[in-house]
């Protein structure tokens, strides 16, 4: 029969070799072909791409955004890798008088690199 303290060790052992691969501070990378950018306020953009064989997903550029050198995202068919971090908002319309601001959902993109 194997004892509490082994198995206490065990368990502990696997938990520390395991999370290095569940953490994720700073961020989750993603990558595909960019299928909308929207220009919200304050300069931001919110941008749809599909991924290799799944769901289209949202994410939303800021002028605080690492960009690289070929700039931020700016017309569908673009391919683009990031890293994104945090849920975020931005809002779209709003104008005038009877019309109220559109939020748009996604994930902040952190980190952004795109095609020419």
């Amino acid at each position: 029969m194997v004892s509490f303290k082994k198995m206490f060790v065990l368990a502990a052992l696997i938990g520390v070799m395991s999370a290095p691969l569940v953490a994720s501070a700073f961020g989750t990378s993603f990558g595909g072909r960019i299928l909308s950018v929207i220009p919200c306020s304050g300069g931001m953009r919110h941008v749809t791409i599909i991924p290799a064989g799944v769901f289209p997903i949202s994410y939303i550029w800021t002028p605080f955004t690492i960009t690289y050198s070929v700039g931020a995202p700016r017309r569908p068919g673009q391919q683009i890798l990031g890293v994104a971090d945090i849920p975020f908002v931005c809002f779209v319309g709003g104008g005038g008088f009877f019309s109220s601001p559109v939020p748009l959902h996604g994930l902040r993109m952190q980190i952004v690199g795109t095609s020419p």
